[in-house]
C-alpha cells in the first residue's frame, strides 16, 4: 500500500538539513514498528521519497514523503507510533492513500507557497512598497553566479503570486526541478533597490505549501487524495 504522509517541521530542528532529516525519520518509522517495504537486493533500504527537500533553517507548515507499507492497522495509529518517535519540531499531521500509478511526490513538484517574517519592523512600509513595484513590472531580474559566468532570470516568470499583509510577504513560486526560484533571490529582487541587503537571520522563512499541477492549476500534493481512515 502506498502512502503520501504530511507533515510540518518547527522550531530548532530547522537548523538540521535535509538528508539528515531524511535519516531520522528512517531510524523512527524503524522504531515506531510502522510495516515498511523494503527495496530487494544487497543493501536493502526503504521504501520512502520525499517531496521537496527543505532548506537548513527553514521552518514548514506542510512538507510530504511517500512510503509504501505491507499493511496499514489506521491513520491514527500510524500517526501515534510514529509522533512517539519523532523530535520536538516534527509531526505527522496526514496520511493519504496513493493509487498504484500514482506520480511520486518529488516528481510531482512545480510550485511551493511561503511566508516570511521580518525581524526588522521597520521594513514594513519598504516592503509594501516593493511588492507594489514587483507587480507592476513587467520584467524584475535576478542575477546568479554559476561556473560557467553569471546566469539572468526574470523573477516575473517564477513567482506566481504574492502579497504583503501586516508587515509579512506572502508568495507562490517555481518549485519545480529545472526552474526551482530560492526564496532569498526574490528577496534580493525586493529590496535591493532600496539598497537594503538582508541576510538570513533577518526574517523567519515559513513554507507554507508544497504544490503539483492538475488541469493547468497548483493544487497541494495530498489534493484528491484519500485520507487514510
Amino acid at each position: 500500500m502506498k502512502l503520501r504522509v504530511r507533515f510540518s517541521k518547527f522550531g530548532p530542528i530547522k537548523f538540521i538539513g535535509h538528508l539528515d532529516t531524511m535519516r531520522f525519520v528512517q531510524k523512527a518509522i524503524k522504531a515506531a514498528g510502522i510495516p515498511v517495504k523494503y527495496t530487494e537486493g544487497f543493501s536493502p533500504h526503504q521504501v520512502l521519497s520525499f517531496a521537496f527537500p527543505l532548506g537548513v533553517g527553514m521552518e514548514s507548515e506542510s512538507e510530504y514523503f511517500d512510503i509504501e507499507v505491507v499493511s496499514m492497522e489506521g491513520s491514527e495509529a500510524f500517526k501515534e507510533s510514529l509522533n512517539r518517535e519523532m523530535c520536538e519540531g516534527l509531526a505527522v499531521l496526514d496520511i493519504y492513500e496513493l493509487p498504484k500509478k500514482a506520480k511520486g511526490a518529488m516528481a510531482s513538484v512545480s510550485a511551493a507557497s511561503y511566508r516570511i517574517r521580518f525581524h526588522e519592523e521597520g521594513l514594513a512600509g519598504i516592503l509594501e512598497e516593493a511588492v507594489c513595484k514587483f507587480q507592476g513590472a513587467k520584467e524584475v531580474k535576478s542575477y546568479k553566479e554559476t561556473k560557467t559566468g553569471i546566469k539572468e532570470r526574470n523573477l516575473k516568470d517564477a513567482v506566481y503570486q504574492i502579497e504583503s499583509e501586516d508587515g509579512e510577504l506572502f508568495f507562490m513560486c517555481d518549485a519545480s526541478s529545472g526552474g526551482n526560484l530560492k526564496p532569498s533571490a526574490l528577496l534580493e529582487g525586493l529590496f535591493t533597490p532600496y539598497g537594503i541587503v538582508l541576510n538570513a537571520w533577518d526574517y523567519d522563512l515559513i513554507r507554507t505549501e508544497v504544490y503539483k499541477t492538475e488541469e493547468e492549476n497548483y493544487v497541494p500534493l495530498c489534493e484528491g487524495l484519500k485520507r487514510v481512515q
